[in-house]
């Protein structure tokens, strides 16, 4: 009985990340997901982004304006601390955004790169545009109200 109960708190914990989870491009494309373009993306200016780390021991809050800069906070989830985050963002022909940045608390820096998809009201991210790569969904992602 015990081992029942557990394998259905593990089926109620399992079913949310799975729904959030698009799988592959090739997967995201097929469910009529496209490639967010560089007009698109700056429509979205000024844009609010939040999203867990990839490593999944943390997540952001950040916004990124229409002349390149990148502000917001990080947060740590072992240590339980915050940094604020600054730096900047850029795009690049192919749709590849970029974004350098700094986490001033903890002296740390990261420059990753993503491609956007939309599929529907929805956003997604890829570090590559192979079929192949591993798409994620931000928790959210939406322009500035009034921006």
């Amino acid at each position: 009985e015990k081992a029942a109960r557990f394998l259905q708190l593990c089926d109620a914990f399992a079913l949310p990340v799975l729904a959030l989870s698009q799988g592959t491009v090739a997967e995201l494309m097929d469910k009529g997901g496209s490639a967010v373009t560089k007009a698109q993306w700056q429509e979205l200016l000024p844009l609010r982004i939040e999203f867990q780390w990839p490593n999944r021991q943390g997540e952001e809050e950040l916004f990124l304006s229409a002349d390149g800069k990148i502000t917001g906070k990080g947060y740590h989830y072992s240590s339980r601390t915050e940094s604020p985050v600054n730096g900047a963002w850029r795009m690049e022909d192919d749709g590849k955004v970029c974004t350098p940045k700094t986490f001033t608390a903890w002296n740390s820096s990261t420059n990753l790169c993503w491609y956007f998809f939309q599929q529907g009201d929805s956003y997604f991210a890829a570090p590559k545009l192979d079929p192949d790569a591993k798409v994620g969904k931000p928790k959210s992602m939406a322009k500035v109200p009034g921006g």
